[in-house]
């Protein structure tokens, strides 16, 4: 079980300016060891976005006697003490950043006066990636382009590069360069603009990040923002020149296979100019003012997938090879996956870890969570909270005021607990207008993770569920696109931090996801369940197969409306093998007769889904209770507690997160008794009743062949029971 850090290392009461983090030092090197730390993300060596110089500085420069009097040190030392405590460090390439930063030089234009924040900020120039272009102020670090790329950067029209961060730019329907405003501090002259990585010259750059990161000897990658030029699209781009050539390219191949729309046939696709295009009729991309999307937008959007897939998938490929040749070894690979949206299942069959970025953090979303787990697979998850639009600001400010420290307990605690790992924040990301960063409470954070680490056998990527829920690609992919959900938040305040809700699935006028709607209904009841992913055999080959669903006694397809033929009898096979098949909505409408030919099946449950949302959950909760009746293993008495079982070496383990929050006194208080009800096939002779402060707690466990009601007294915040 690997045990992130989200090592962003900023200070406390200061800015958290990107790309270039922090120095580290030995003392962070003690706090990662008492933390239990196996793995960092956003960690090190992020100032390529600045220029190569600068990030060879930060890897390899010289540190000034009086950091080094109090430990600090360059990056590749830091690595290097990492690697020593099996710690990973994994790189971060801030892909979808370009940098230019207000600057001030000495007289002879050797060094750096000031930087980024300026004691007088009337009389400045610049420093970026423009000016590591054209040269302008080589001298601070010695080196040039030219040291980097002897023979200079030529664009995909042959031209030579004279201005990488203008070149490189993602550029709105309008012409402008799109920014990186998420991490612009507000109030600051610094620009960030959007990089587009379907030009090449920027991916031959980031290329040479990749090699100079792993010169500096991290174990590990991490490409941020890995949609990119998507990530442009809410901004109105991407329009590059790249962007433009390639789509065209991508109408024509799809009218030679006759698969563009009728309507776009008379379009000359050897002159076409999206860009034009949208603006000759006036239009606002990707939307106009009453939320229509623009003509030709679902093939920009799938175009757009593709290059991501692509490029993403070379960059890999690339660290993976420089790795082997300088290092003779095998560089993991991950990248900022956001919040798993359909956009990044077809790459993540080419990283060795998940790294995500939660959308909206707030508690009680273990349905988020199972659904992370499923996209996972058997590779590590990690997962990073997000200061915008959660629970994070006001937590941190609980935190600076000795308080909160039971809900960040929860915080810690319910990534793990659901199949997932919560990141340590360490000087955490705290957006682009708050003045602080999320640093943890020294001894909670060592108790929970000391915790977590003591008790590995405790955790699983196996569940132990009989219970899948399918999460269809092709069903869903555009789905969630043209119809996904806002960030909408509801807090009845009832209950502090633990009332935010997210409002979207629950909102009977918001737009249909029924699979959202059902992992949320199941995780509301306490079912547990898991997440099985489903390809579409275009942009994810299909490998789907009766081994991956046979461990199941029932699996529930949510208006699953398009299903490969591999898939389908896949799922017929299941149902004759003996275990049940839940249909809600429609399914496999591109499989002639398969759904009038599974209703016909006895251990297939049909239910309809009608559009209006309650009536539909309704059917949905009705029919899944009969099929669930004969299947259930475990029942707990208290609905408000979250429960999630986990398959360990020796048999089983469930945890139980107690949400019996006090407001007024900040505290959990103990459930003075659960009972929790469970039907394994297998029986187990005794139980072992563990609590996350070492703390005993008396509890009875009645054995009736293979059903059994354990009963806990005086239940605190976390408690696991480990039936053996």
């Amino acid at each position: 079980m690997e045990r992130g850090i989200y090592f962003d290392g900023w200070y406390k009461n200061n800015h958290c300016y990107h790309p270039s983090l922090p120095f580290r030092s030995m003392q962070m090197i003690e706090d990662l060891e008492k933390y239990k730390g196996t793995i960092l993300v956003w960690s090190a060596l992020g100032g390529g976005s600045i220029s190569l110089p600068f990030l060879e500085h930060e890897a390899f420069g010289e540190v000034d006697p009086r950091l080094r009097f109090y430990g600090f040190m360059n990056d590749s030392e830091f690595i290097e003490e990492c690697n020593k405590r099996g710690i990973k460090v994994f790189g971060i390439v801030f892909e979808v950043q370009g940098w230019e930063f207000p600057a001030v030089f000495n007289d002879d234009g050797t060094a750096f006066k000031g930087l980024n924040v300026l004691r007088d900020e009337t009389n400045h120039d610049w420093y970026g990636l423009r000016e590591f272009t054209s040269g302008k102020h080589d001298k601070v670090f010695g080196k040039s382009l030219k040291d980097y790329f002897p023979e200079g950067l030529f664009n995909s029209d042959g031209e030579e590069v004279k201005d990488l961060w203008s070149e490189c730019a993602a550029i709105d329907y309008k012409g402008e360069p799109v920014h990186s405003n998420w991490v612009e501090v507000v109030g600051h002259k610094h620009i960030a603009y959007q990089m587009c990585r379907n030009n090449p010259v920027w991916r031959q750059y980031l290329k040479k990040i990749m090699e100079i990161q792993i010169d500096a000897g991290v174990p590990g990658i991490q490409l941020d923002e890995c949609e990119l030029p998507i990530t442009s699209i809410q901004a109105g781009g991407c329009f590059c020149n790249d962007c433009r050539k390639q789509f065209r390219e991508y109408l024509k191949d799809l009218k030679a296979r006759g698969e563009l729309d009728p309507q776009y046939h008379d379009i000359d696709l050897d002159t076409f100019d999206y860009k034009g295009y949208i603006n000759e009729r006036g239009l606002k991309f990707p939307k106009d003012p009453t939320g229509v999307q623009v003509p030709l937008f679902k093939e920009y959007w799938h175009f757009q997938v593709r290059a991501v897939k692509k490029y993403f998938t070379e960059l890999v490929d690339h660290a993976k090879e420089y790795g082997k040749k300088k290092k003779g070894k095998d560089i993991l690979v991950s990248g900022n996956f956001f919040n798993l949206m359909p956009v990044y299942y077809p790459i993540e069959s080419k990283v060795d870890v998940i790294i995500t970025e939660m959308r909206q953090t707030v508690f009680k979303q273990p349905y988020w969570y199972r659904y992370s787990a499923g996209f996972a697979g058997d590779k590590t998850i990690v997962v990073a909270e997000n200061p915008y639009g959660g629970i994070v600001p006001e937590l941190v400010e609980m935190i600076e005021t000795g308080n909160g420290f039971d809900l960040y307990r929860i915080f810690l605690l319910e990534a793990s607990v659901y199949g997932c790992n919560m990141a340590v924040p360490y000087g955490g990301w705290m957006g682009n207008t708050i003045k602080d960063s999320f640093t943890p409470p020294r001894a909670v954070t060592e108790e929970v993770q000391t915790f977590l680490a003591d008790n590995e056998n405790l955790y699983s990527k196996k569940s132990g569920s009989n219970v899948a829920v399918l999460y269809s690609f092709p069903s869903y992919y555009w789905r969630e696109t043209a119809s996904g959900y806002s960030s909408n938040l509801v807090d009845n305040n009832e209950s502090g931090l633990l009332s935010y809700k997210i409002d979207d699935i629950n909102n009977p006028n918001s737009p249909r996801l029924p699979f959202w709607e059902v992992i949320k209904t199941l995780s509301d009841k306490q079912v547990n369940y898991d997440i099985k992913l489903a390809a579409d055999d275009d942009l994810r080959a299909d490998e789907f197969s009766i081994e991956d669903i046979s461990d199941y006694d029932l699996l529930v397809l949510p208006d699953c409306d398009i299903l490969t033929e591999n898939q389908a009898k896949v799922f017929e096979e299941f149902v004759n093998r003996g275990s049940k098949l839940l249909i809600f909505g429609r399914a496999a409408d591109n499989v002639s007769g398969w759904l009038e030919k599974m209703k016909q099946m006895s251990n297939v449950i049909y239910i309809e889904n009608p559009s209006i949302k309650p009536e539909a959950l309704e059917n949905f909760v009705k029919g899944f209770n009969e099929a669930y009746e004969d299947v259930w293993q475990l029942k707990a008495s208290d609905p408000e507690i979250g429960i999630q079982m986990h398959k360990t070496n020796e048999g089983r383990a469930i945890h139980v997160i107690n949400y019996n929050y006090a407001k007024e006194q900040d505290k959990i208080n103990s459930l003075e008794e659960l009972k929790i009800d469970v039907r394994f096939k297998e029986s187990y002779k005794d139980i072992q009743v563990y609590t996350l402060d070492g703390s005993k707690i008396e509890s009875t466990y009645e054995v009736k062949n293979q059903n059994a009601v354990v009963t806990l007294y005086n239940v605190p915040i976390y408690a696991v029971v480990e039936f053996k």
